[in-house]
C-alpha cells in the first residue's frame, strides 16, 4: 500500500508535513531519556532497546480501548542477565499519520466504527492460522535481534531453528499463542466482510502479480501486470526495517508441516481452528502419519514427551528476550510484573528480576511522557494555524521546546529545532525507496531524488535544497524519477 501511495504521486496534508519533522524530533527526545536513564543503572553495554523503537510510533499499534483519541505504541526493552519488559508509550492517536499509511496491529472491529475514518478504505489481511503460530514460533523479535547482533556469531538460520525448537516443545506456551489468536480470529471473522479487500498472505506469495493488481482495484486506481510485477520486486525477499536486522523470514507454504506434530494440531483442533480455515478456504486439520514425521518433528515430540523444552546452544537472556510476550495469553504459571499508567507510559508484562529498576524507570518516565504527550497535543494545533499561514504559534512551541527538551537531548534540542521552519518542514525523514541503473532513489517529503551512487553517502535531510549537485534530479513521483534515470541512462 505504502508503494501505490508513493507511485501515485500522493502526498499527506500540508499540516501532517509540518508536524512530522517535529514528531521525530519527540522520539529522538524519549529515546534520549530511557537510554541515558539505563545506562546510568545498569551501564550501556547491558541495555538492549532496538533502534526502530527510537521512531515516536515504532512498534505494534493500536487505538487505546478507554479513549479513542489515544494510540497506544509498544515497545520492548531488555537488560543482560536481569530480564526484560514491554511498555506502552500512550500518544494522541493523530501521530499514526506519520506513516503514509494508518494501520494497527489488533482490534479490526474498532476501525470500521470509528467516524473519522468512515471515509477510509480498509483493507486487512489473513494468513492460515495454523501457519501464523508457526511463523510466530520462528519470527525474531526486535530486542532479540538486537541481543544477537552484539551479542551472538551464530549462523541465523540456526538461530531461527533452535528459538523454534524451543517454543515448539512447550505445549503450554504453544496454547497461549493459540488463546491469544483465537480472541483475534473470533473479533476478525465477525467484521471480515466489512473491509474493503481481505488479502490471503498465500495468494500474495503465490501469485504476487496477480494480488497486487487485485489489491489495487480495490484502491480504485488499477495498475497494470508489468507495474505490479516491479512493486513485487521491491519488496520480495527484502528486510522492510532499518534496525532489526532479522525481522524478514523467507516465507514459504506448508513449511509448517515440517515442524508442527500431531500434538499441536491436537491444541488446533480442541481451540476450534477448524472453523477458522474453512471460513477462508484452508485445507481442514489433518494428522500426520508420524512414521513420516521430519527429524525436527521427532526431535520435538521426543521433548514434549519428556516434559523439557529444547534448549541446546541457547543462553538464558536469548531465551527471555525472544519468548513472545505481547501475543501471548499467559497461564498462571507464567508470571509477569505490571505497572499502571504513569503519566504516559505503562509497563505491560515484565520478567525484570530487580523490582528497583522498574519502579525507577516508571518515576523517571511518566513525567517525561507526559511532557511528550502534551507536546504533541499543542503540536497539533499550531501545525493547523501553521498550514494556513500563521506559524507564530509554530515558532513559540520551537523555542519553549528547544530548551524542555536540551534536558535528554542536550546540545542537540537546539540545532533540531532550530533546522525546522515553516517553509522547510518535511512530511518524513529521507528514506530510500529503490536503487536503478546506478542511482539510488531517495524520497523525502513530496519529492523523489535519483542520486548517482558514484556521489557516495549523504544526507539530503541537511542539504541545502537550492544547491544540490546538477546530477541529482528532483521529481515529484517515483514513476517520474524512473523515466528521469531512464532517459539519462540513454544519453
Amino acid at each position: 500500500m505504502s508503494i501505490l501511495y508513493r507511485d501515485r504521486g500522493n502526498v499527506k496534508p500540508r499540516a501532517q508535513q509540518i508536524a512530522d519533522p517535529y514528531i521525530a524530533i519527540a522520539g529522538e527526545y524519549l529515546d534520549a531519556a530511557i537510554r541515558d536513564w539505563f545506562c546510568r543503572q545498569v551501564g550501556e553495554e547491558r541495555l538492549f532497546f532496538n533502534k526502530e523503537f527510537s521512531i515516536l510510533v515504532g512498534g505494534p499499534k493500536w487505538i487505546c480501548t478507554e479513549d479513542e483519541d489515544t494510540v497506544c505504541v509498544r515497545k520492548y526493552l531488555g537488560i543482560k542477565g536481569a530480564g526484560d519488559f514491554t511498555f506502552l508509550l500512550y500518544l494522541p492517536r493523530w501521530v499514526l499519520a506519520f506513516d503514509e499509511i494508518i494501520h494497527s496491529h489488533s482490534h479490526p472491529a474498532r476501525w470500521l466504527t470509528m467516524s473519522d475514518y468512515s471515509e477510509f478504505r480498509k483493507f486487512t489481511s489473513i494468513r492460515n492460522p495454523i501457519d501464523i503460530i508457526h511463523s510466530s514460533v520462528f519470527s525474531i523479535n526486535a530486542l532479540a535481534s538486537e541481543y544477537i547482533q552484539r551479542e551472538l556469531n551464530l549462523d541465523e538460520h540456526q538461530i531461527r531453528r533452535e528459538l523454534a525448537l524451543n517454543k515448539l516443545t512447550n505445549p503450554e506456551f504453544i496454547s497461549g499463542l493459540i488463546v491469544f489468536l483465537k480472541k483475534y480470529l473470533d473479533e476478525f471473522v465477525s467484521v471480515s466482510d466489512r473491509f474493503d479487500y481481505v488479502m490471503r498472505w498465500e495468494d500474495l506469495i503465490q501469485y504476487p502479480g496477480e494480488e497486487i493488481q487485485r489489491i489495487a482495484q480495490a484502491t480504485g486506481e488499477p495498475v497494470s501486470a508489468e507495474y505490479a510485477t516491479r512493486v513485487w520486486s521491491e519488496l520480495d525477499h527484502r528486510n522492510l526495517t532499518r534496525y532489526h536486522r532479522h525481522s524478514f523470514r523467507r516465507g514459504l507454504l506448508y513449511d509448517w508441516q515440517f515442524n508442527i506434530t500431531n500434538t499441536h494440531l491436537k491444541l488446533f483442533e480442541d481451540a476450534g481452528f477448524g472453523e477458522y480455515l474453512q471460513r477462508f478456504g484452508y485445507d481442514p486439520i489433518t494428522y500426520f502419519k508420524e512414521s513420516d514425521y521430519t527429524p525436527d518433528q521427532v526431535l520435538i515430540e521426543e521433548h514434549i514427551r519428556r516434559g523439557q523444552p529444547y534448549v541446546e546452544n541457547l543462553d538464558d537472556d536469548l531465551i527471555a528476550f525472544a519468548f513472545n510476550k505481547t501475543n501471548f495469553t499467559p497461564s498462571p504459571r507464567f508470571k509477569f510484573k505490571h505497572y499502571p499508567r504513569q503519566g504516559a507510559i505503562e509497563i505491560e508484562r515484565s520478567t525484570v528480576r530487580d523490582d528497583a529498576l522498574e519502579a525507577g524507570f516508571m518515576a523517571r518516565m511518566a513525567p517525561i511522557s507526559e511532557t511528550v504527550f502534551s507536546y504533541l497535543q499543542e503540536l497539533r494545533q499550531v501545525a493547523e494555524e501553521a498550514a494556513a499561514g500563521n506559524d507564530r504559534s509554530l515558532g513559540d512551541l520551537r523555542e519553549r521546546y528547544s530548551k524542555i527538551f536540551s534536558e535528554g537531548l542536550g546540545d542537540r534540542s537546539e540545532s533540531m529545532f532550530s533546522a525546522l521552519t515553516h517553509s522547510d518542514a518535511t512530511s518524513a525523514l529521507p528514506r530510500l525507496v529503490g536503487s536503478v541503473a546506478g542511482y539510488n532513489i531517495v524520497r523525502l517529503g513530496a519529492h523523489h531524488y535519483s542520486v548517482p551512487q558514484s556521489l557516495g553517502p549523504m544526507d539530503l535531510g541537511r542539504l541545502d535544497k537550492s544547491t544540490l549537485p546538477s546530477t541529482i534530479v528532483v521529481t515529484r513521483t517515483y514513476e517520474e524519477a524512473l523515466q528521469a534515470i531512464g532517459r539519462m541512462a540513454e544519453t
